[in-house]
């Protein structure tokens, strides 16, 4: 199957505990100055629509008044099947760090079937390591001496890289498992240790954790899921004596 231009429909762009509404409308004007259009907000500090319009001018008031307000961000991802998350810092749980350039050609792969997220934290502590774990790509924008860029330049910046032309490469032509079908193979894998008895007591989500970063770089599609979930459940049946 060739490689088709990216559509923008595909593409959610989530802010996560955004503080200032002026910063909101400022992203949905990048938005739309790109030509995307959907904007999710999850637990932000003042959701006040009116100054959101003011910043993102009469243009880009269409995306302040569609867009989604919500308090979950595990729930707000369940339909997703792919998720980047942006991010200026390193550690431990923030390696593999890939540019927007490297991001977008990974977006190029996916099938025309897929829903991409972007997840941009807060302006000034960005997204915890808790929110994290939801991604399967942490991108990180390269600055230079100063690498502190506001959260519309960021928006902008993604945006822009994946308005561009798509790069060469193939489609698959199978849509990913999305996070609501990873959940349950997650669910099943953790029901799996527990009748094995393989756990850490110190660390009692170790190994479910590693099972978790496992799941999100094998890129398992939709039909896959269906798979792994009838293996382990055969499995516990048989372990169960049943």
């Amino acid at each position: 199957m060739s490689n088709a231009p990216i559509q923008t429909q595909q593409i959610a762009i989530i802010l996560v505990r955004p503080r200032y509404p002026e910063n909101i409308g400022s992203a949905a004007r990048a938005m739309m100055n790109m030509g995307f259009s959907e904007l999710i907000l999850v637990n932000p500090l003042e959701p006040d629509q009116e100054r959101m319009r003011k910043t993102a001018t009469h243009h880009a008031a269409g995306i302040i008044d569609t867009l989604t307000i919500h308090d979950s961000l595990e729930e707000v991802l369940k339909p997703f099947t792919f998720v980047a998350a942006t991010t200026t810092r390193k550690g431990k749980k923030r390696h593999g760090l890939i540019t927007p350039q490297s991001f977008v050609e990974r977006v190029g792969t996916l099938s025309t079937d897929d829903k991409v997220a972007i997840l941009f934290g807060s302006e000034d502590k960005g997204l915890t390591n808790d929110e994290l774990r939801f991604a399967d790509a942490l991108v990180s924008i390269p600055t230079m001496d100063f690498s502190s860029i506001n959260l519309a330049q960021s928006v902008m910046i993604l945006c822009y890289e994946l308005s561009r032309k798509p790069p060469a490469g193939e489609k698959n032509p199978l849509r990913l498992a999305n996070k609501q079908e990873i959940g349950k193979v997650h669910e099943a894998i953790e029901n799996l240790l527990h009748a094995i008895d393989l756990h850490n007591p110190e660390n009692p989500d170790h190994w479910a954790a590693r099972f978790r970063n496992l799941l999100s770089r094998a890129g398992l599609r939709a039909g896959d899921t269906s798979l792994v979930l009838d293996f382990i459940g055969k499995t516990l049946k048989k372990i169960n004596g049943a």
